[in-house]
């Protein structure tokens, strides 16, 4: 079998996790594309910024790689 040399394609994206009570707003933003994400807080959360300039509270895990 041939190997390929294809780059892969990642991107960071918002997937606030289910469990968590985000409420309508934030469940708008599931899969938007993320531009920065802030350090991490004294709650365990990170500022993330997401391409289209809004700013959510996160925990790490709700950054997913896609």
């Amino acid at each position: 079998m041939g190997e390929s040399r294809r780059p892969t394609e990642m991107a960071w994206v918002f997937r606030p996790s289910p469990s968590h009570q985000h409420g309508d707003g934030l469940r708008a933003l599931v899969g938007k594309p993320v531009y920065g994400v802030g350090p991490l807080g004294d709650d365990g959360r990170v500022e993330v910024v997401l391409q289209d300039g809004t700013r959510v509270r996160a925990t790490p895990g709700e950054v997913v790689a896609e």
